[in-house]
């Protein structure tokens, strides 16, 4: 029979997973939030499931060429007219010598788009580049009706749909400007020349906006190539104090446009066009609506602002922050510590909303310095369930220098690159990715007096489930201090063997102090951490 202790142990348990807490010191947060939290994904109350690592290269840059931005889309021009969601999943990968490699995401095949020659201007530290699909194939009155994707940057304007490039000055695609299908005696506009810009594109009403430092233009409706004012097209500067630089991205989400600059947030709707195009006798005219959101929020760098549903995420320098509606409202209070160590000197931070293990999250990549001093590319994960937001850190073993999402059927897959190769992200179990938990600095939950309580720390226990069967190693550190007794640090591990499944594993401690935190990590491939309790004894209140 087991030795019975005279005193009945304070039983410290960690189940709820609140989320992390690099706001405060690490003996304020609250018992159940976690002072680092890295590649532990709370899917609810006792269900901690370690993170999943990247998938192998999808594509890798030609030697000495790097990758700068990504974008992803489909337009699908291997459609058929019935039948299952087709091939034809693509990223854009913009290397540094200002070509465009295309690769199908489910193939890792490349088209002959990069061989076109060059396609953007690569200036840095910016990189102003984009990508947008004007449409996707679709069945009209002609069946296989063709879709493309609009490339844009200082470089120009370009459109491709899959076998040929249309550059700036030359006679536009019909599925850009669908004068086949509206206007077939009509002569087909050339491709824009010189519009400013072109930092970010949107399609919203049926027209396509592009963005430049300070200027917006629009294309005339359902003309993906005619900026002409003639024909229900135009451009306006921006007048005002509230933009500092320069408009960062253009998006556009229930029913309006939104332009984020550095420092503020405008946004268009109710597009009208008045007049009848061609018709010199009733000359055309675009009306908007175009008005203030935020006057003092805005995203600080150049990289597309985080698309979350209807609501979109933005960083700077007061912090990250949603733009719910007509508020911004900051979010980032958590990872403050985080943010505040920003290091923009390699690459600078980008968002992507992603879809894991059936819940959304947005991820915010940057070059960052952790608790314990390392500066590395790590992936802030803020999760917006309503009512219970909160955030985690994930890693993915690689220096992502880029990050991107690929939207299907509702599910958002994250994408990529270390400036090499393209991954998908968190596609796989994996047995070199690192998964650490720190703890709060415990002191007890017997009473309020057991935050001044000398005690004898006993046992560390962890309740486990192996959901990958190759078994669960777990280790780390316990350390105990506080009330001039010299706790130390002690060592622990837990081991579920292969195939076991599950199982509560004890480990032995024998430190002493006022407060106790707990550090562990481990490589194994796919488990769920349920919860830990820490088993104290109180002896004696300190001071006394």
């Amino acid at each position: 029979m087991a030795i019975q202790s005279d005193n009945p142990p304070d039983l410290v348990t960690i189940e709820q997973w609140r989320g992390l807490n690099q706001q405060s010191k690490r003996g304020s947060i609250d018992d159940q939030e976690e002072w680092w939290n890295e590649n532990f994904f709370a899917i609810g109350p006792g269900n901690h499931r370690t993170c999943w690592g990247p998938s192998a290269p999808i594509y890798t840059a030609p030697s000495g060429r790097t990758i700068l931005r990504i974008a992803f889309g489909f337009y699908g021009n291997q459609t058929s007219q019935y039948g299952a969601p087709p091939p034809g999943a693509m990223g854009w990968m913009f290397l540094n010598d200002g070509t465009i490699d295309e690769v199908d995401l489910d193939t890792g095949a490349i088209t002959g788009l990069r061989a076109t020659g060059v396609i953007w201007q690569p200036v840095g530290p910016q990189f102003w580049a984009c990508a947008k699909v004007w449409r996707p194939a679709f069945v009209g009155s002609q069946v296989g009706q063709q879709g493309g994707v609009l490339f844009g940057s200082p470089q120009g304007l370009y459109a491709w749909d899959g076998a040929t490039l249309t550059p700036p000055g030359s006679p536009a695609p019909d599925w850009l400007t669908d004068l086949q299908e509206t206007d077939p005696t009509a002569t087909p506009p050339n491709m824009p020349s010189g519009l400013p810009g072109i930092y970010g594109m949107e399609v919203y009403s049926s027209r396509l906006w592009v963005i430049g430092k300070d200027v917006v233009s629009f294309s005339a409706p359902s003309n993906g190539a005619d900026f002409s004012t003639a024909n229900g097209g135009g451009s306006f500067g921006y007048f005002g104090d509230r933009l500092i630089y320069s408009f960062m991205d253009i998006v556009a989400s229930a029913g309006y446009l939104y332009l984020f600059g550095d420092s503020s947030v405008d946004a268009i709707n109710n597009v009208t066009l008045i007049g009848t195009p061609g018709q010199l006798t009733q000359p055309v005219t675009t009306d908007f609506n175009y008005f203030n959101v935020d006057p003092q929020v805005g995203q600080r760098f150049p990289r597309p602002v985080g698309r979350l549903g209807r609501y979109f995420t933005m960083f700077n320098g007061a912090g990250i922050s949603i733009l719910q509606g007509g508020e911004a409202v900051p979010i980032g209070d958590k990872v403050t510590n985080i943010w505040q160590k920003l290091d923009t000197s390699l690459y600078l931070p980008t968002f992507a909303p992603a879809t894991m293990f059936g819940f959304r999250v947005m991820l915010l990549n940057g070059r960052f310095t952790d608790p314990f001093g390392v500066t590395r590319s790590l992936l802030l994960m803020f999760h917006p369930t309503k009512g219970n937001e909160f955030w985690s850190v994930a890693s993915q073993g690689l220096e992502l220098t880029n990050i991107g999402t690929y939207e299907q059927d509702s599910v958002l897959t994250p994408y990529g690159t270390d400036g090499t190769s393209l991954y998908r992200l968190f596609a796989q179990p994996s047995v070199t990715l690192v998964k650490r938990l720190s703890t709060k600095q415990l002191r007890g939950a017997a009473s309020k007096v057991s935050a001044l309580t000398i005690k004898n720390v006993k046992r560390l226990y962890a309740e486990i489930v192996d959901n990958d069967g190759r078994g669960v190693s777990i280790t780390g550190t316990v350390t105990s201090g506080g009330g001039g007794i010299p706790g130390g640090v002690e060592n622990v591990d837990f081991e579920i063997t292969p195939g076991a499944g599950l199982g509560i594993k004890p480990s032995p401690l024998h430190g002493a102090g006022i407060w106790s935190e707990i550090d562990l990590q481990s490589k194994s491939p796919d488990f769920v951490l349920e919860r830990i309790h820490l088993a104290t004894e109180e002896r004696t209140l300190f001071g006394a």
